[in-house]
C-alpha cells in the first residue's frame, strides 16, 4: 500500500469511528440486552464502548482492506462495517431479514 493510500485508509477509518456514537449504541445495546458471546470474561454483559470501538476498528480495517471485492461487509455481534465503491460505513444492526433471489426463489420452486 503506498503512503497516499495508507493515509486515505487511516482517514477513512478514523473519520468513520469519530462519527459513530458508541455511547448511544451502548445504551441501545443495554436496552435490548445485547452481548457478545465471544467475551467469556464478561459473559452476558453489554460490551463497554471501548470494547465496541476495538471490534468496530477491526471490522472497518477488514472492509477497507478487502480489495478483492467491489462491495463487502464484515459483521460481529450487531456491528457491521461495509465498503461499497469507496464508501466505508459502520452500523449497529438490531434486526434484519434477507431474501436472496438465487437461493430463496429456488427453494420455493422445488
Amino acid at each position: 500500500m503506498n503512503p497516499d493510500s495508507q493515509e486515505l485508509r487511516s482517514r477513512a477509518i478514523e473519520t468513520t469511528m469519530a462519527q459513530f456514537d458508541f455511547a448511544k449504541v451502548s445504551a441501545a445495546a443495554a436496552a435490548v440486552g445485547w452481548n457478545i458471546s465471544t467475551r467469556p470474561h464478561h459473559l452476558g454483559d453489554v460490551p463497554l464502548p471501548d470494547e465496541m470501538r476495538e471490534i468496530a476498528r477491526g471490522l472497518l480495517e477488514k472492509a477497507w482492506d478487502d480489495e478483492e471485492a467491489q462491495a463487502c461487509e464484515y459483521c460481529h455481534g450487531g456491528l457491521r462495517a461495509s465498503r461499497i465503491d469507496g464508501c466505508l460505513s459502520l452500523q449497529f444492526v438490531i434486526e434484519e431479514a434477507y431474501f436472496v433471489t438465487a437461493v430463496d426463489a429456488a427453494d420455493q420452486i422445488t
